[in-house]
């Protein structure tokens, strides 16, 4: 039985759903494209704006993301370990920020729009969104928010967070977003308030979903 890795659901990082509207140059410089990475067995594809995604390109990016967030982590995650994490698709959510561009080529002939090839060149960053379905309500969770250090001060970071609230509050129904972020971490900690987020008595940031 085979597993295939796709990146789906394509946002900006402002999070404006990408457009295969044709630009007037056949050629884009690469810019941010926010995904979900999902897998499907025997052959199986996902609907809507989907990429296959190379399972090496993964682990070796996320090989050299993860080490970036902290030293406890020498590598990231072997490709088992993914496999496992994304079959349990109704708790874990992996996104992923990746340096993308585009290819137009001119329509064929009797075809009245040209064909639009996008390729994803870099991951440049990652977030996990883990869903809580407890008795009274239905909380996330979030971890491993990672930017590499090429692609800082781009809005990656936001980008990846809007994304991971919007999974967690409009498709997974949650009413609260926690994380936790280490008193040093000025800059983070100051983009989470600045998206809502609130500082607890324990010291944790907890996100409420608007009523």
């Amino acid at each position: 039985m085979s597993i295939s890795f796709f990146v789906v659901d394509p946002q900006h990082v402002d999070g404006t759903d990408l457009s295969l509207v044709p630009e007037a140059s056949s050629e884009s410089k690469p810019f941010i494209v926010i995904w979900r990475l999902v897998s499907t067995r025997d052959d199986h594809t996902p609907q809507g704006l989907y990429l296959p995604i190379d399972k090496t390109l993964l682990v070796d990016s996320l090989a050299t993301l993860f080490p970036q967030l902290s030293t406890s982590y020498p590598t990231g995650p072997d490709l088992e370990r993914i496999e496992a994490c994304l079959a349990r698709d109704e708790t874990f959510t992996l996104l992923l920020a990746t340096e993308t561009t585009t290819h137009i080529q001119r329509a064929a002939e009797g075809m009245s729009l040209p064909r639009i090839t996008l390729k994803i060149t870099k991951i440049v960053g990652s977030l996990t969104l883990i869903t809580l379905k407890l008795l009274m309500n239905t909380r996330a969770h979030i971890e491993d928010l990672i930017v590499s250090n090429d692609c800082r001060g781009q809005g990656v970071g936001r980008g990846l967070m809007q994304r991971a609230i919007q999974e967690a509050v409009e498709v997974r129904a949650c009413r609260m977003v926690d994380l936790t972020s280490k008193p040093d971490r000025i800059q983070a900690r100051a983009l989470y308030e600045s998206l809502g987020f609130k500082i607890k008595d324990t010291g944790a940031f907890r996100y409420y979903a608007p009523s």
